[in-house]
């Protein structure tokens, strides 16, 4: 149970980075846009646990846990590292190529960026973008968690519980404390997070 909430918490991280951004710059996410980054979120989860659950009823027990502690601890380099290998990314290029593909990566690099129409809100629209953006490492993660034997029903629940949590929990620190260090820590902890969950299958081995 423990190591399916640290999962879920890890994977939330981005969402509680996001509620930072949104408190400092006061940008208002009312119920039904949080609802359905929330609902995105599980969503993706329940799609690439079922392809990683999918993929191990192929192989024996013990070489889709392995395999699967392996992703892990890949996907968790990949979230310490991913704002690194955004900056290298011509986002110019993609927005003029692939419009939303483009829309994706500029709020990965900074969720203010959601706010497509300058409201100082998120609607429902720009909820869907933020949503599958912040959902984007659940896709590897997912796939890895599955193959190293997570309940899919019990981790779509925490997970979604989870974002909805900190997303809030960051728009609260963000507006009264304004403390924009912990966006940077809200980079690195889920990757580390995520690492040592691997590392953990892997010792259990």
């Amino acid at each position: 149970m423990y190591v399916v909430f640290l999962f879920a918490l890890a994977l939330s991280m981005d969402g509680f980075g996001m509620g930072l951004s949104y408190g400092l710059r006061r940008i208002k996410i009312s119920f039904p846009p949080l609802f359905i980054i929330c609902l995105f979120s599980a969503l993706i989860i329940v799609f690439s646990m079922t392809l990683g659950k999918a993929l191990a009823l192929f192989l024996p027990d013990r070489a889709a846990a392995f395999l699967g502690a392996l992703i892990l601890i890949v996907v968790g380099m990949w979230i310490i590292l991913q704002n690194y290998f955004l900056n290298l990314v011509d986002c110019h290029v993609y927005c003029l190529k692939i419009p939303y593909w483009g829309i994706m990566i500029n709020i990965l690099k900074e969720p203010v960026r959601a706010d497509l129409n300058k409201s100082g809100e998120i609607d429902l629209k720009e909820a869907f973008f933020l949503g599958f953006a912040l959902s984007m490492d659940a896709l590897g993660a997912g796939f890895g968690a599955a193959m190293s034997g997570y309940s899919l029903v019990l981790t779509a629940v925490m997970v979604a519980i989870a974002e909805f949590m900190m997303i809030n929990l960051g728009i609260l620190i963000g507006k009264r404390l304004q403390i924009k260090r912990l966006k940077k820590a809200a980079t690195l902890l889920p990757g580390g997070i995520i690492i040592f969950l691997g590392l953990t299958k892997l010792w259990g081995l």
